[in-house]
């Protein structure tokens, strides 16, 4: 991952105390190695986001800086924001200095209307208000869109690889279903809102969605070290869980719930997107 960027690239502000989930600092040492952009998700992003030329993004929650990185690629004028340093530090050397922010999701430490679009990738079930999330939000923004990936209710109705894992079940304040944050979105000053689920049909990204397309990589501690439902866990849960995942790895079981999986997401989706306009 090259060398780490020294201090000054990044400009600090003041954040909340407010617990969250994972342990990033932790993470960003490896983050890079099993998460990058995903072009499924690319793809829906740059197709809500729209044309990219001298219009300037923020990235609400951008870690390392991948997706990022892939809407400069398109053109965007691209701020990234986090509030682990040790995150958005990593993205320095893909976005150029001078374009990182650790802030907090609560309070965006900009003016109002600075940004002409907003997005915010993988990160929802880390901001646990979101109410005033989107607030923020909205009141940084110019004409839009945000766009917001997000794994909503609907979306892990096929994720079994918690029952390897006792306590880490999602909870429906991390991820509420996708009518009521649709709902959130218009009572926070969003007047137009459109959504769609996708299928995750790559593994670029290992986060937990994707991984349940692959048995090998869901059942390799490696990627699910990079995923912070597994941070959560007290590491007598992990290793059990490992023990029991490499062994129906062995024996196929593992394999068949994959594409069981598969085809309950292709219903309900891996994931969803909202793009919202004021």
């Amino acid at each position: 991952m090259g060398a780490t960027p020294s201090l000054d690239t990044v400009r600090s502000v003041t954040t909340s105390s407010a617990p969250r989930p994972g342990n990033y600092a932790e993470q960003a040492r490896t983050y890079d190695l099993t998460r990058g952009a995903s072009p499924t998700l690319v793809r829906l992003l740059a197709k809500y986001l729209g044309e990219a030329p001298g219009r300037k993004l923020l990235d609400v929650a951008g870690g390392t800086g991948n997706y990022t990185q892939a809407m400069q690629a398109r053109g965007f004028d691209v701020v990234i924001m986090d509030v682990e340093l040790e995150m958005v530090r990593r993205s320095v050397p893909k976005l150029g200095p001078g374009r990182q922010v650790v802030g907090d999701a609560l309070v965006l430490p900009f003016r109002d209307r600075t940004f002409d679009s907003v997005m915010m990738t993988q990160a929802m079930h880390l901001v646990l208000d979101h109410r005033r999330a989107f607030g923020e939000v909205r009141r940084v923004m110019r004409d839009g869109p945000f766009v917001l990936q997000t794994y909503a209710e609907e979306n892990l109705r096929h994720a079994f690889v918690f029952e390897y894992f006792p306590g880490a079940e999602s909870t429906d304040e991390m991820h509420p279903p996708a009518d009521r944050i649709e709902e959130w979105l218009r009572e926070d000053g969003f007047a137009r809102v459109e959504r769609e689920t996708y299928v995750y049909l790559d593994t670029a990204d290992g986060n937990l969605q994707a991984l349940h397309t692959d048995a090998y990589r869901l059942a390799g501690p490696a990627y699910l070290r990079n995923t912070s439902f597994f941070q959560r866990l007290p590491e007598e849960i992990r290793r059990e869980g490992l023990r029991k995942l490499a062994e129906d790895l062995r024996s196929g079981v593992l394999e068949e719930r994959v594409k069981v999986a598969f085809q309950e997401a292709i219903r309900t989706g891996h994931g969803t997107v909202f793009s919202a306009w004021p």
